[in-house]
C-alpha cells in the first residue's frame, strides 16, 4: 500500500483563517467608531460609492440612535457618519464642554474625511450634513463657516435662531433673551439627571406622539449630563445665524414640525416663523409636517426620509 503524505488538516485550518480574516475585514469596513473629546462617530454604509458622504448629527439630549431609520434608508448609496455628542444620552461626560469646540472638532473630522474621500475617488464630493434640533443648528453653522466642505444641509425642526420658538416672533434677538439664557444655565448647573428627566417628561407632548417614543426621549434625557445640556441651550439662545445666513453657499432644506399644536392658526403661525428666518435665502426651502412633533424621525419617519432622499438626489 502506498502511504499518502498529504496533510489534509492544514488546508482546512488555512481556509478557516482566510474566512475569519475576510469576515473581520468586512466588519471593520462597515462599522468604524471614532472618538473625540466632544463626540463619537460611527461610520457605516457604502465606502465604495462615489456619492457624497453624509454626516448625521442628533439634537439636544439625543444620541446617534435616533437616526437609525434614516441611516437604513441612505447607507446603501452613501458612506454615513453617525455622530453622538458627548454628554447626551449615555455618552461619556465631556471635559469642559464647549459648543464652539464641538463645532470645531466636527469641522476637523469632516475635513479629514473629505481628504480621504478625495484621495480614494476620482470624484470630489462635498459633504451633506443632516441635523436634528441642536444638530441642525450645528450643520448650518459649519456650512456657513466652511462652505468648501458642505454641499447640502438638512435641518430637521431646527432654526438659524432658536429664540423665536420661545417668543413667537422673529423680532426676538439674543440680547432680549440674555437674562433667560443665564437663568437656564444656572438652573441646569444645579440639576440632577433625574430632575432633567422629570423636566423633559413635563413637556414630552411637544416631542413625540406615541408613548413608546416618549419613553425613549425621557430615558435619553435621564442619561444626559445636565450641565452639558444647560451649556448647549445657553449657546443656542445667545447665537443667531440670521445676520450672516445670506452667505451660506450650501442648499438648505428646513423640515419643520407643527403637530404639537391643535388649531390651524397656530400651525400657520409656526410655518410663517420658520419661513421668515430664511426669507432672503434663495437656496433655502422650508417644508412643514403638520402632524408630527419635534422628533419627526419617530412620528413620521417615512415622510422625513422621503424628503431627505429627494433632496440629496437633486443635482441642482
Amino acid at each position: 500500500m502506498i502511504k499518502s503524505h498529504n496533510k489534509p488538516n492544514k488546508p482546512k485550518k488555512l481556509s478557516l483563517l482566510i474566512v475569519l480574516f475576510i469576515a473581520i475585514a468586512a466588519a471593520l469596513n462597515t462599522a468604524k467608531v471614532w472618538a473625540h473629546n466632544h463626540f463619537t462617530v460611527k461610520t457605516v454604509g457604502n465606502s465604495q460609492t462615489e456619492n457624497a458622504d453624509i454626516v448625521l448629527i442628533p439634537g439636544l439630549m439625543s444620541n446617534g440612535e435616533v437616526w437609525q431609520g434614516t441611516l437604513d434608508t441612505i447607507k446603501d448609496k452613501h458612506r454615513v457618519h453617525v455622530v453622538s455628542i458627548t454628554g447626551f444620552a449615555d455618552s461619556q461626560k465631556p471635559t469642559n464642554f464647549s459648543m464652539n469646540e464641538l463645532k470645531n472638532e466636527l469641522i476637523d473630522f469632516i475635513t479629514e474625511e473629505s481628504r480621504k474621500s478625495e484621495d480614494s475617488s476620482a470624484v470630489a464630493n462635498k459633504t451633506i450634513l443632516i441635523g436634528h434640533s441642536l444638530g441642525g443648528f450645528l450643520a448650518m453653522s459649519i456650512a456657513l463657516e466652511k462652505p468648501e466642505l458642505v454641499s447640502k444641509v438638512v435641518s430637521v425642526d431646527s432654526l438659524p435662531y432658536i429664540g423665536p420658538i420661545f417668543t413667537g416672533t422673529n423680532q426676538t434677538t439674543p440680547a432680549s433673551l440674555s437674562n433667560q439664557a443665564e437663568r437656564i444655565l444656572l438652573m441646569h448647573k444645579s440639576m440632577t439627571q433625574t430632575q432633567l428627566a422629570e423636566q423633559t417628561k413635563r413637556g414630552i407632548y411637544i416631542h413625540a406622539t406615541q408613548a413608546m417614543h416618549q419613553r425613549q426621549i425621557i430615558d435619553m434625557a435621564e442619561r444626559s449630563d445636565p450641565v452639558t445640556v444647560g451649556k448647549a441651550i445657553h449657546y443656542l439662545m445667545n447665537n443667531d445665524l440670521r445676520p450672516s445666513l445670506t452667505e451660506i453657499k450650501a442648499d438648505l432644506l428646513i423640515l419643520g414640525a407643527s403637530g404639537g399644536f391643535n388649531d390651524n392658526s397656530r400651525k400657520q403661525a409656526v410655518e410663517q416663523l420658520y419661513k421668515g428666518q430664511v426669507a432672503n435665502l434663495p437656496n433655502a426651502v422650508v417644508k412643514m409636517n403638520t402632524n408630527s412633533r419635534h422628533f419627526i424621525m419617530y412620528d413620521d419617519s417615512k415622510w422625513l426620509n422621503d424628503q431627505i432622499t429627494a433632496f440629496i438626489k437633486d443635482k441642482s
